[in-house]
């Protein structure tokens, strides 16, 4: 029986390996290998990094550095292969089966219309297909010349942006206002993400304020002291496409942060392929480009009637000093290094890159040094997981002066404003500083002396883990998962040694403050993406997620005054002032999209999110922001001329914030009989504090033009802003004497046009170009409380007031009454610009390149602070010139200013040769023979705001210092004030690609 059942099973065995293999080899004879290479259409160039999949599968691979391809265990039957690659269209090529080897053909995307653009949490679509007006800059162009910081990189490449700097100083320091002004009191700066993650932009004062007094006597007031946006850590070189979503419509899925736009940075990731490594080389300086001017005394006389008979012994009529090229007349030799190499396998990618920046000021000892590492991983983990890693560590070190608002006297600037030119204020041949016998600081000393340290060390962590948890022609379903860590730490000093001619005027000489910050920010974004076929011309794609947010902020400050032996240490003075600031928010949203493409043409997308914060008056209660978007392609409109048209129209919600600590009713220190107590603030705050809320309609129309050489496009949008905060006075019966609540509401309605073109472009010659324009107004149509002035009519204020601007700027003047003249607050003008513009084009001969970047406002005002502190001065270079009375011009001035301010309220038109580079790719053969490993290398020679041709008075038309550290978005831009002057840069660069 035993024998009989063993042959059996046997027999059994046998049956069943017959199957199998029988099984195997059907099932083998079903699949194929597919074969071939990728190359551009005019110069037929392999195409590297070009991903090609068989269309409903998760079968695919990357072309290999010779533009080469392998597709392993592709179906045996006629199939899709679909080709993707950035800077080129998707392209779907039908294979038959009998087809295995291919010759794949790209035309490079010029004007960028297949390019995925952001719309979802986890998602995106074509340009081509977009129902939003979504701005684009690549990393190309932020890299046309070298720049401090993104925000300059981006300066007239964006249609209704505007970027402007709030201080000349080395190392940044801008302010972005997308599509005009969205809040009164609140922030209006837009919400940064790097490669899915959401990052800090905090602007941290410097702690200056303890000498300046520029407000108050506290040791930091970091909106009068011009600090540092932090987004400007970021390394340029490292980006790879920057989208800027303007409307709520697209940035609806951020939710209650996201009124004033969102900036979606991503970085630049390994492609498959051996090593390649770019080494990028520059050299640069910059010089002042603005000079004020001062007043040339003709007499002693003149010169005894602004600074008395003791100006006698100084007086020299035929000594002449420039103080603004003594104080600003540094020509630095700045640097720019940087190392980056990529590469690896289908299944592991990288991108390492190193770099150091040197930039030296136009002041001596100022500086800004920028150190970054980066390290991007992509690993995919299994034919279903793909996962990508990114870090990044920056540290910035900075020197920026002691510049802006002073009430002491000790501001560079202020001081330089005060000094005739016959006076000599240089160092003495013994090393000593002459004394200023006439205003409180020689600013040569000042320079020499005074230092203002700043040291951040920050690191960005991103990831983004990518799930196929179903996969199928008709059905896709993914997880996606975003985390990432912001942490900063940033260190502040400030000495003011006791030698200082203005530190002994209080009795107190030497000052020293130091501060020691920390921001943590945590993110953490689930999402669920759905993808369903409907036959072949539906596509629907859904989402649903979660999103989790953490921010700290810790900061510690001490001062101390009166430094015994001039240490700079807090604990050597004997008057000593501390502050301490911490704050937690959390935040959470959920949020669903559904989008869905019909033929390619007719998009439809609806979709909403749902937040609450901790920073709400009910931490507890969700607020809903929804959104929706349509949009329609007509191809071959008019083939030749308007060769596709497309409509779209979109409606979104978003939301700001309300301030931390703005639902608190604070506790402020008392003493009762000399006992320490608390006692409650006369600020009350309302208990159902909420996000204000912006509701925006945009249409518009897209069209490409001549055989698809050009894009048109022009975007209508109106903003509806509800539940913006307000300070209400109250009764004095009531204890307080002002509460913060919603309640007003504001309407800000644009037009944005967008052309690209490339009117050339053959193997020689090329010519691309690009013009943006933009405007905006905005009107209060909602008031529940007096009209309010946001600053001072003498120096510069804004008025909020129903059914007029929020951006009005309100000066004295004098008008007739009874008896004589009355000064009465008037309007001045508007801050915001009436348009901005920017126009840039590239000419291409062989390896020789021509670009230059124009960018325009028309309007806008500002109150001219550094013009009018000469004119107080007595020292403005005009001030002797004679009006048609036989008057003073300068005097007039000066004599009328607290009655007649419209003087320094001047127009901010200008135009500004913004960027310029001639650039040379060097021949191959000169290459290969300088060094046989380098693929290429390119020579340019490049400038940054070159030239400016505007009649305002002052300095920079763009520089406006009241602008950061927590001012409200209504007053960011109506003063100028002895801020570090605008210098204009050039740069010598080399880089090498092997």
């Amino acid at each position: 029986m035993t024998g009989v059942f063993t042959r059996r099973a046997l027999r059994a065995a046998a049956c069943a390996l017959s199957v199998l293999t029988l099984s195997a080899s059907t099932l083998l004879a079903q699949t194929r290998t597919i074969t071939g290479q990728v190359l551009e259409e005019d110069t037929r160039a392999p195409i590297t990094a070009a991903q090609l999949q068989v269309q409903g599968t998760t079968i695919g691979t990357l072309s290999r550095e010779d533009g080469r391809f392998t597709i392993t265990g592709a179906p045996a039957g006629d199939l899709v292969l679909v080709v993707r690659r950035l800077g080129y269209p998707m392209t779907r090529i039908p294979v038959d089966a009998s087809r295995n080897t291919l010759e794949i053909v790209l035309k490079k995307d010029v004007l960028n219309l297949d390019q995925v653009v952001v719309t979802g949490q986890a998602t995106g679509i074509s340009r081509r297909n977009l129902a939003n007006d979504v701005a684009s800059v690549s990393g190309a162009d932020m890299n046309k010349v070298s720049a401090q910081s993104i925000e300059n990189a981006m300066q007239g490449k964006i249609a209704g942006a505007q970027i402007a700097q709030s201080t000349g100083a080395p190392g940044g320091g801008n302010r972005i206002r997308i599509r005009g002004i969205s809040s009164i009191l609140g922030s209006a700066q837009p919400l940064y993400v790097i490669d899915g993650v959401i990052v800090t932009d905090v602007a941290i004062g410097s702690g200056t304020n303890k000498v300046t007094r520029a407000s108050g006597s506290g040791i930091s007031v970091g909106n009068q002291e011009a600090p540092v946006n932090r987004i400007a850590d970021l390394n340029p070189n490292d980006i790879e496409n920057v989208d800027i979503l303007k409307g709520s419509a697209a940035a609806a899925i951020y939710g209650s942060k996201a009124s004033g736009g969102v900036i979606i940075i991503t970085t630049k990731r390994g492609k498959a392929g051996k090593p390649k490594f770019s080494l990028r080389m520059g050299t640069g300086t910059s010089e002042l480009a603005y000079r004020n001017g001062s007043r040339h005394f003709q007499s002693l006389q003149d010169a005894i009637a602004v600074f008395g008979t003791g100006i006698t012994p100084y007086y020299d009529s035929n000594r002449v000093l420039d103080y603004e090229t003594l104080a600003y007349g540094n020509r630095p030799i700045n640097s720019d290094l940087s190392l980056s190499v990529s590469g690896g396998s289908d299944d592991t990618r990288y991108f390492v890159s190193a770099s150091r920046r040197n930039e030296e000021g136009i002041v001596k000892n100022t500086f800004a040094r920028k150190t970054n590492v980066r390290v991007n991983l992509d690993q995919r983990i299994s034919s279903r997981i793909n996962l990508q890693v990114g870090n990044e560590v920056l540290n910035n070190v900075s020197d920026r002066g002691l510049f802006g608002n002073d009430n002491a006297g000790n501001s560079i600037a202020y001081a330089l404003t005060k000094i005739p030119s016959f006076l000599d204020l240089r160092r003495n041949a013994d090393g000593s500083w002459p004394v200023n016998p006439f205003y409180p600081s020689n600013p040569l000393q000042t320079i020499d002396q005074f230092e203002n340290n700043e040291n951040v060390w920050r690191n960005i962590t991103t990831s983004r883990l990518t799930a196929d948890l179903l996969t199928g022609d008709r059905h896709t379903l993914q997880f996606i998962a975003f985390g990432g860590v912001d942490l900063l730490n940033q260190t502040n000093l400030i000495y003011s040694p006791p030698t200082l001619q203005f530190e002994p005027v209080d009795g107190l000489p030497g000052t020293s403050a130091n501060s020691k910050t920390t921001n943590l920010q945590r993110n953490l974004n689930l999402n669920l993406v759905h993808g369903w076929n409907v036959g072949s011309s539906l596509k629907v794609t859904s989402q649903v997620g979660t999103q989790f947010e953490q921010r700290q902020f810790n900061q510690t400050r001490a001062s101390a005054q009166n430094l015994l032996g001039g240490l700079e240490v807090v604990t050597s003075g004997t008057v000593r002032d501390v502050d301490e600031s911490r704050l937690e928010v959390q935040d959470f949203g959920v949020f669903a999209q559904t989008e869905a493409l019909w033929r390619e043409k007719l998009l439809l997308t609806v979709g909403a999110r749902a937040d609450r914060s901790s920073n709400n008056g009910d931490p507890a209660k969700f607020f809903l922001f929804p959104k929706a978007a349509t949009s329609y392609r007509f191809a071959n409109f008019m083939p030749g001329m308007i060769d596709e048209a497309k409509l779209r129209v979109a409606y979104g919600e978003t939301g700001n914030q309300p301030l931390y600590g703005q639902k608190f009713t604070n506790l402020d220190l008392s003493s009762v009989g000399g006992i320490g107590a608390f006692r409650v603030g006369t600020v009350r705050a309302a208990s159902d504090l909420r996000p204000e809320r912006q509701r925006e309609f945009e249409a518009g129309l897209d069209l490409n033009l001549l055989r698809n050489r050009a894009t048109f496009a022009v975007t209508n949008f109106r903003r509806n802003i509800s539940d913006l905060l307000i300070t209400r006075t109250l009764a004095p019966t009531s204890g307080f004497s002002s509460e913060t609540s919603n309640g007003a509401e504001m309407q800000v309605t644009g037009t944005e046009v967008s052309i690209n073109a490339f009117p050339v472009q053959t193997a020689t010659w090329g010519w691309t170009s690009r013009l943006n324009w933009g405007t905006n107004r905005s009107r209060v149509t909602k008031l529940p409380v007096p009209t309010f002035l946001l600053g001072s009519p003498q120096t510069g204020a804004v008025r909020i007031e129903e059914g007029k601007s929020a951006t009005q700027l309100i000066g004295n003047d004098t008008l007739p009454q009874a008896g004589g003249r009355v000064v009465v607050p008037v309007v001045m003008g508007d801050g915001n610009p009436l348009w901005t513009a920017g126009w840039g084009n590239e000419v291409r001969y062989r390896g020789l390149s021509l670009y230059a970047l124009l960018d325009q406002q028309k309007g806008g005002m500002l109150a001219n602070g550094t013009w009018r502190h000469y004119d107080l001065g007595q020292n403005s270079r005009d001030y002797d010139d004679l009006d048609e009375y036989g008057r003073k011009v300068g005097e007039v001035r000066r004599t009328s200013y607290l009655q007649v301010t419209d003087i320094y309220y001047q127009s901010t038109s200008f135009v500004k040769l913004r960027e310029v580079t001639l650039s040379w790719d060097l021949p191959q053969k000169w290459t290969t023979a300088l060094w046989s490993g380098a693929s290429g290398a390119k020579l340019s020679l490049s400038g940054r705001n070159l030239y400016w041709w505007t009649k305002f008075r002052g300095g920079d038309p763009e520089a406006q210092n009241f602008g950061q550290g927590g001012v409200p978005d209504a007053i960011q831009r109506n003063r100028e004030l002895a801020a570090y002057p605008a210098s204009r840069s050039y740069w010598l660069n080399f880089s090498v690609d092997f």
